[in-house]
């Protein structure tokens, strides 16, 4: 019983640490942060979750980067104008993100 305690305990702080060094994208003027993939992230830079709430800012109503956790994230297999591969992070299930779709 006491390692099932110290476990589930292990486990909450853990998961906590996770989710406040989850990063996150705004910008200086921006009133919300937002995933990796999100369309309205434009030109935001990245930030921590716990920063980005420090200074006031909601999460975006689109992306939900609140949910991050709740769904498995993987690298965007999309190719930048440079051939590089794109850096983005989405949980679609043919793994590209927004940018990247077929249209």
């Amino acid at each position: 019983m006491k390692k099932i305690l110290v476990l589930s305990l292990f486990l909450f702080f853990g998961l906590s640490i996770k989710a406040f060094s989850q990063t996150v994208y705004t910008s200086p003027k921006g009133e919300k942060y937002h995933t990796a993939d999100c369309r309205l992230s434009g030109e935001a830079g990245p930030v921590k979750l716990a920063d980005a709430k420090k200074a006031g800012k909601d999460a975006c109503d689109i992306c939900k980067p609140n949910e991050l956790g709740k769904g498995k994230l993987n690298q965007c297999s999309g190719k930048t104008q440079d051939g590089t591969r794109c850096k983005r992070m989405t949980a679609n299930k043919n793994k590209k993100c927004f940018q990247h779709q077929a249209k």
